[in-house]
């Protein structure tokens, strides 16, 4: 399925061309290279590959002038869903294509039926946050020493916020 849209930039009124598509395997070098440019805690190349082939997965890219800009994968279990991963090339962040995503997202699960959505984010990943309220996720729960921290020591951790939008 191909889902293209039309957005004017900020910077200039010349009309953008972005297209959404089922992720492949044949894709996964490039969503590795953004999941490594974009992510202070990257998934690795195996997790990667599992995810998209796992068939309770709805998995994504975003396409740009030919290039893959971002991706997105997304659990469905009943009639919730959770997102799992998502990245966008730091290139094209801040730009909207982030939101487009998760508008063709919404898009398909609706289709589906599926009736919340449902993410975890690092408290420290502010600019994460941001973006999913201004997405109209709401807070709704945290993870007390949920993930690894960015430190040597063992015992250090941080944080995880739990996120839900009504679809």
């Amino acid at each position: 399925m191909n889902w293209a849209t039309s957005i004017k930039t900020k910077l200039t009124t010349k009309p953008i061309s972005i297209s959404f598509n089922k992720l492949n395997l044949s894709q996964l070098d490039a969503i590795v290279s953004i999941e490594l440019d974009s992510s202070s805690y990257p998934w690795s190349r195996t997790q990667l590959k599992e995810s998209i082939r796992n068939p309770n997965n709805l998995c994504y890219s975003a396409t740009y002038e030919g290039d893959i800009i971002g991706y997105l994968i997304v659990m469905v279990t009943g009639k919730t869903a959770d997102i799992l991963n998502i990245g966008i090339n730091p290139d094209n962040q801040r730009k909207g294509y982030g939101g487009l995503l998760m508008s063709y997202l919404y898009k398909e699960l609706k289709n589906r039926l599926i009736e919340e959505l449902f993410l975890e984010v690092r408290e420290s990943n502010q600019s994460a946050i941001s973006f999913y309220l201004n997405q109209g996720f709401k807070e709704i729960s945290i993870r007390k020493n949920y993930y690894k921290s960015n430190s040597n020591e063992l015992s250090s951790s941080e944080n995880g916020i739990i996120m839900r939008l009504e679809i």
